[in-house]
């Protein structure tokens, strides 16, 4: 085997293993992305079907004022830690999202 063989070899292995390396770490962002998608479907459904809950409530109890607000909580929660994680200080966020104060402690503020 010639120099020139074996240079072409290896460059053709290198560009294979960096094309390689390349797909895996797209792949590792794309299954990340999935995975936040998800949990933002899985808010939006738990909101839909509170949503759906309360508007058969009102139309079949004429007007009943208890509704369920769990989802809706989850989703401000899950806003508070995604801004704590950017760097925004509890206090900064807890006004804005109307958070309680049993819902700061969650969040790590005591």
């Amino acid at each position: 085997m010639s120099a020139y063989e074996i240079t072409l070899a290896a460059l053709v292995g290198g560009v294979t293993v960096l094309g390689y390396a390349l797909l895996l770490a797209q792949s590792s962002r794309q299954h990340r992305r999935i995975t936040e998608l998800q949990q933002q479907l899985e808010v939006f459904v738990d909101t839909s079907i509170n949503v759906a809950r309360c508007v058969d409530r009102l139309t079949h109890d004429g007007g009943s004022q208890e509704i369920a607000n769990v989802a809706s909580r989850r989703w401000v929660l899950r806003e508070a830690r995604n801004r704590l994680e950017k760097g925004e200080s509890v206090t900064e966020i807890a006004v804005p999202l109307g958070l309680s104060r049993d819902e700061m402690r969650l969040l790590g503020n005591p």
